[in-house]
C-alpha cells in the first residue's frame, strides 16, 4: 500500500501516475504555500518584491542548504537541472576549452553543450558509455578516466535518465583527479536530491539538482550548489542582472521580473516530507520500485539490465521483450497506448540497445499500481505492436 494517502495530491484518482520521475507531483499543502506567497506579493508587489523576496529568498536557500548538507552561500536557486549544468560548464569554458562528456548523459545538456562549445569556440568530446547490460562500478569509472583525455571540463550524470543508472560519481572524481586535477567537473544530479542521502559527492566543483522530482517542490526549483570554492568564485548566471557585482549565489537572486515562488514554497515540500521518518520514506519507495521491477521482469520474460551497485534507489528501468529498441515516436505511442488502454502514465525510454518502461515510485505509488502493465508488451511493445 502506498505509504502516503493518494489524497495529499491533486493527481486525478483515476489515474495510475507511474512517472514521478520526469515531472513530480506537488503535495496539495505545498501548492497552498506557494499560493499563499503569490497572495502576499499582490498585496504589493513593490513592497514584496523590494523590501521582502531578498530576505525570503535567503531563507529559502539556507533551508534547503541545510537539507542538502551544506550552507546558503554555496546554493543558487536555478529553475531546473539542465539550465543549471549549463550555467556551471558556461562560467569557466572560454575559445579552445575542451568539455568531456558522456553520450548517455541527459540529452537536452548535450544539445546544451554542443551550442555552448559553437559559441565559445571551445571542443566538446562525447565519450561512449556501455550499455547497461554490460556496465559496471569499475568500467563506469575506467570510460570516463581513461578516454577524458586532457579536457578541462567534464559534465557527468549522476542518475542517467534513460537508463536510471547510478553512476559513482565519487570514484570517477577521484580517478579524475589523480590525472587531470585541475579539471572542472559538474555534475548533472537532476534526479538526485530525494533520493540519495547524502546527496552531494566529494570530490566535484558545482552540482545541480532538482527539487521539483523527490521533494515535491512546485516546479520549477533546483539547487545549483558550489561545491569547490573555484566554484563558489567563478559560478554566474547565463544572463547577469541585479546583483550580478556581488558574485554567487546572489547574482542568481533576481534575473528580471520572475515568479520565484517556486522557489519560496520549496522549504514547505521538505516541511511536508518531515510528517513520515526519512527511512520509512526510503524504505517505501525502494522496495516499491523493487519489488515492481522484478514482478514486470517475470510477467515479461525478461532480465532487468542494471548491475545491482548501479540501481537508483527509487527508480529501474524494465526493458520489452524482444530486444527491440524503439524510436522517439514508437516510445511517445507507448506512452499514449498506456494511457488510453490502462489508465496509466509511464515514461518509455531506449538506452543502449533496449527499450523499455522506466519506472519511478514516490509515497504514493505500490506495487499494485504497477499490475496493469503486466499485459502491456503483449499488446503494445512486440514487433507486430507499436
Amino acid at each position: 500500500m502506498a505509504l502516503v494517502p493518494h489524497t495529499e495530491w491533486s493527481i486525478d484518482s483515476s489515474v495510475r501516475y507511474l512517472n514521478h520521475g520526469s515531472y513530480g507531483a506537488v503535495p496539495r499543502e505545498v501548492t497552498a504555500a506557494q499560493q499563499l506567497i503569490r497572495e502576499q506579493m499582490e498585496h504589493n508587489p513593490n513592497q514584496f518584491v523590494r523590501s521582502h523576496l531578498p530576505m525570503m529568498l535567503r531563507a529559502a536557500r539556507a533551508r534547503c542548504a541545510t537539507e542538502l548538507g551544506t550552507v546558503e552561500d554555496r546554493l543558487a536557486f536555478v529553475p531546473n537541472a539542465s539550465q543549471g549544468v549549463i550555467a556551471a560548464a558556461a562560467a569557466v569554458v572560454r575559445r579552445g576549452t575542451k568539455i568531456a562528456t558522456m553520450t548517455t548523459n541527459y540529452g537536452g545538456v548535450v544539445l546544451g553543450l554542443r551550442a555552448l562549445a559553437r559559441r565559445a569556440e571551445a571542443h566538446l568530446v562525447e565519450l561512449p558509455a556501455l550499455p547497461p547490460l554490460s556496465a559496471t562500478p569499475e568500467t563506469c569509472v575506467t570510460e570516463v578516466a581513461d578516454h577524458m583525455g586532457d579536457a578541462d571540463v567534464l559534465v557527468l550524470d549522476q542518475i542517467v535518465a534513460t537508463s536510471a543508472q547510478l553512476n559513482p560519481i565519487a570514484e570517477i572524481a577521484r580517478a579524475v583527479r589523480a590525472t587531470r586535477p585541475d579539471c572542472f567537473i559538474v555534475v548533472d544530479a537532476a534526479h538526485v536530491i530525494g533520493q540519495l542521502y547524502p546527496a552531494l559527492p566529494a570530490g566535484v566543483d558545482a552540482w545541480v539538482s532538482n527539487f521539483h522530482k523527490w521533494v515535491a517542490a512546485p516546479r520549477p526549483s533546483a539547487a545549483l550548489v558550489a561545491v569547490s570554492d573555484r566554484a563558489a568564485s567563478v559560478l554566474e548566471p547565463l544572463a547577469g542582472s541585479w546583483n550580478a557585482e556581488r558574485g554567487f549565489p546572489l547574482s542568481f537572486d533576481q534575473q528580471g521580473t520572475a515568479d520565484l515562488s517556486a522557489y519560496l514554497a520549496t522549504p514547505a515540500a521538505f516541511d511536508f516530507l518531515a510528517r513520515w521518518p526519512r527511512e520509512a520514506r526510503d524504505q517505501h519507495c525502494r522496495r516499491t520500485v523493487s519489488d515492481a521491477a522484478e514482478m514486470l521482469a517475470d510477467a515479461w520474460g525478461v532480465q532487468l539490465p542494471t548491475h545491482p551497485d548501479l540501481c537508483a534507489p527509487y527508480m529501474r528501468v524494465v526493458p520489452f521483450p524482444g530486444e527491440r529498441r524503439f524510436t522517439p515516436d514508437q516510445e511517445n505511442a507507448a506512452i499514449v497506448a498506456a494511457r488510453q488502454h490502462m489508465g496509466a502514465e509511464i515514461a518509455v525510454t531506449s538506452p543502449g540497445d533496449i527499450s523499455g518502461v522506466r519506472l519511478s515510485a514516490f509515497l504514493y505509488n505500490s506495487v499494485a499500481d504497477y499490475e496493469c502493465l503486466r499485459d502491456f508488451p503483449q499488446h503494445f511493445g512486440t514487433p507486430n505492436g507499436i
